[in-house]
């Protein structure tokens, strides 16, 4: 929420220009920046948010005292208003609602400012504009990126024609999410995917400073849904204009303009600086002194709404602005109307890619659960292309980007609600579950009892098979040569994890007696890697690039795994087959060494020295580690539910812990006279975590999944050497290998393929 507001930052906009002001929504683009802002502006008192969910009309009264909240929707808060001549609307809804709540607004009398986009088509932002000139109110679409430090500085060195005519323009803008959406209402089917609500940033930007763009190409990697990844080329006249987006890749967001006599350009993790660099090779860094008009705005994101709203202001009172009007949105509504109609689907990895999509049922007939992670996405896309209507039950809305790609019905689920486990098991013929408890209190209770309502709500429903994703974990890694198989007793590893995971397998196979029509299967997959995936994919070459990678006794442990693929097919194959009713199967495509399994990987990193300790040698060295080792732990933690998994029960890190406090104080010399005893050049204060030996560690026991070929007649579609080489071609065309910089060939595979 909002942070406390230096008093140096009030007071920009005189009283007598403050209208009343309401805002339609209260999700993060208003928490975070409009009502931060709004009292920045010394206008909180003026303002009225109205938003149907209570929940968050408590935070933000929390957060912003002075605010009025008021619990209801847009369209009867509306209904209700007779004459707003004079007031401000803000309107910050999901995007499929602005057409309707502009037009009501305008037609109440409100002067409007919409965030972005303003509509998805030019008639519709025209026939708003229209209505706004006939009611004498004034209506804008939020470009804030206008008010960019930054971008403000780039335009005016253009317009100053410093660097000579402009030759080239490319546009990045590839990251997650900076911030979270609250509602599913973002991923709505009419709201329009990464173009529609990153893009049309750009596309308003670069017709202020090159003019009006026409379009040439597009390509996206929406299957039926929202795109998440775009690439789209343009012309501005005879200037070339590439844009490539995404909502999941890490290549990092910039804009780049080639000039006569060198180039400018901008990242977006910096608002303020230009970047200049001459033909010649020279470069420099270019700040404005005073970003806004008023010094004492605050120099962030925050400053740059307050930009918005004080010109918002301003147009109200018939002064000089800066902001986009309805026909600026027009124009990008245009861009984005023609991308949309005209979209070619990116090549990529998967032999997915290439299905024909069956009719699919009228009413979803799959109920998955787990769909927003690495395995559910890449299972999501597979039963997508079977022709399968599926009803993803989902945590949050913030994850689901790569979700969204597939026409799907995204439901909000809590797996402790037995009711709404049975609502959202009506009419399916399969479950998949793959969801578990992952942090907090209820861990245990989410994996264990969410999955019971689960399974009885498939029983009462009818649904013809459960089909429940467990782990490996449950047999834990006993010693000997004898190979692992389903035979073995529990003998839980990974703590609350591995123990919650045995005692759901066993309600579920024991409930599978009685479950009468409905099969009931549990899968145990060895470790799972492949696109999007984490532990096993992206951590290694990710602690590589950072130096905090090493083998663990020379890479000599024994590394199961299984690719995302196979083991989709298997999760598949498990819900068609009779016999596998009642049974648990372990998924494993092979065995080898850690050290043969992680080497393409942590390859990609470049020519980076790796060292190698023993598990000991480890432990030692974390004890004399300096803080930032402790960060790039919990950097972990915040990134892989593996890596959680694991930590909660590392030994390893028990061992350690009693240091961890004197972690702090002990001496660089220390570190550095440590770090020698390893076999590699790693500089010192770049130390591999201790909890390496628990990830990919000595283990040396072996899983069969010889059940799984004899009953479910699987075996890996996709051999180790043809996995590896996708999962590597996905870290250097989605910008995760430094090696291999994405290129900008309509070749990227940006998602859950």
């Amino acid at each position: 929420m909002s942070k406390p507001l230096s008093k140096q930052y009030l007071a920009p906009v005189r009283p007598e220009l403050v209208p009343d002001i309401v805002i339609l929504g209260g999700g993060s683009v208003v928490t975070e920046y409009y009502l931060p802002a709004l009292a920045v502006l010394g206008m909180a008192n003026s303002v009225r948010v109205i938003e149907p969910d209570q929940a968050i009309l408590d935070a933000i009264k929390a957060a912003f005292p002075a605010t009025c909240v008021v619990q209801n929707d847009y369209a009867s808060f509306l209904a209700e208003v007779t004459d707003a001549r004079g007031s401000a609307l803000i309107v910050a809804l999901p995007n499929h609602l602005h057409v309707d709540a502009v037009r009501l607004g305008l037609e109440r009398g409100f002067h409007v400012l919409c965030e972005k986009p303003l509509a998805l088509t030019a008639a519709d932002c025209l026939s708003l504009t229209t209505l706004a000139e006939a009611r004498n109110a004034i209506l804008a679409a939020a470009m804030v990126r206008r008010h960019l430090p930054s971008l403000k500085l780039l335009r005016q060195m253009l317009d100053g024609g410093e660097l000579g005519q402009v030759r080239s323009i490319e546009v990045w803008d590839c990251q997650p999410f900076q911030w979270r959406p609250k509602s599913l209402g973002f991923f709505a089917p009419s709201a329009g995917g990464v173009l529609a609500d990153m893009g049309v940033h750009y596309l308003d930007y670069l017709d202020t400073i090159v003019g009006a763009l026409q379009p040439v190409s597009y390509f996206d990697d929406s299957l039926g849904g929202l795109e998440s990844n775009v690439e789209y080329e343009l012309r501005a006249g005879d200037i070339p204009v590439k844009l490539r987006l995404s909502r999941t890749d890490p290549a990092g967001a910039f804009l780049r303009i080639d000039c006569e006599r060198g180039d400018v350009s901008v990242s977006k993790s910096n608002d303020f600086d230009v970047v200049v660099t001459l033909a010649s090779g020279a470069s420099r860094v270019v700040r404005l002194e005073q970003p806004f008009e008023s010094g004492s705005l605050p120099t962030d994101l925050t400053g740059c709404f307050c930009a918005l709203l004080a010109d918002f202001t301003r147009a109200i009172a018939g002064k000089q602005n800066q902001l986009a009007t309805g026909r600026d949105a027009g124009r990008a509504a245009g861009l984005i109307e023609w991308a949309y109609a005209n979209r070619s689907k990116m090549t990529g990895t998967s032999s997915l890619a290439d299905c024909q999509t069956p009719k699919r049922p009228p009413r979803p007939d799959v109920l998955l659960t787990g769909g927003s992670g690495f395995i559910g996405g890449h299972l999501a896309v597979a039963l997508d292309k079977m022709g399968h209507s599926i009803r993803a039950a989902v945590r949050s809305p913030a994850n689901c980007a790569n979700l969204a790609r597939l026409p799907v019905e995204l439901k909000m689920l809590d797996l402790l609600d037995r009711q709404a486990v049975d609502e959202a098991s009506e009419g399916v013929r399969v479950v998949y579950h793959l969801a578990y408890g992952r942090d907090g209190d209820n861990a245990w209770r989410v994996t264990v009892e969410g999955t019971k309502n689960v399974v009885e709500a498939a029983i009462k429903s009818g649904a013809e098979a459960v089909v429940i994703l467990s782990t490996m974990y449950v047999f834990g890694f006993p010693e000997g040569n004898t190979p692992i198989d389903e035979t073995f007793p529990y003998a839980p590893y990974g703590g609350t994890y591995g123990a919650s995971k045995a005692a759901m397998e066993k309600w579920c196979l024991d409930r599978a007696r009685s479950s009468g029509k409905t099969r009931i299967v549990v899968l145990n997959p060895t470790c799972v890697f492949g696109p999007e995936g984490i532990a096993y994919t992206t951590l290694p070459l990710k602690l590589a690039k950072e130096g905090g990678f090493c083998w663990v006794d020379g890479g000599s442990g024994t590394c199961n795994y299984v690719y995302v693929a196979n083991l989709v097919d298997a999760i598949i194959r498990a819900a068609q087959t009779n016999a596998a009713h009642g049974r648990r199967f372990i998924i494993s495509d092979g065995s080898m060494t850690w050290r043969e399994f992680l080497t393409p990987f942590v390859g990609e990193a470049g020519e980076v020295s790796i060292d190698n300790y023993s598990n000991a040698d480890l432990i030692r060295l974390n004890k004399v580690a300096s803080a930032f080792r402790l960060r790039d732990l919990f950097s972990a933690l915040s990134t892989s539910q593996d890596v959680r998994n694991v930590l909660r029960n590392s030994k390893t890190l028990q061992r350690i812990r009693p240091s961890l406090a004197q972690m702090f104080n002990k001496k660089a010399a220390r570190v550095a006279e440590f770090g020698r005893a390893g076999s590699g050049n790693g500089a010192a204060g770049a130390l591999p975590p201790a909890w390496l030996a628990d990830l990919y560690g000595g283990r040396r026991a072996i899983f069969s999944s010889m059940n799984a070929r004899d009953v479910l007649g699987w075996k890996p579609l996709i051999g180790a050497s043809e996995a590896t080489m996708q999962t590597v071609q996905w870290l250097r065309k989605t910008g995760r290998s430094p090696q291999h910089p994405p290129h900008f060939n309509n070749a990227i595979d940006g998602g859950i393929e």
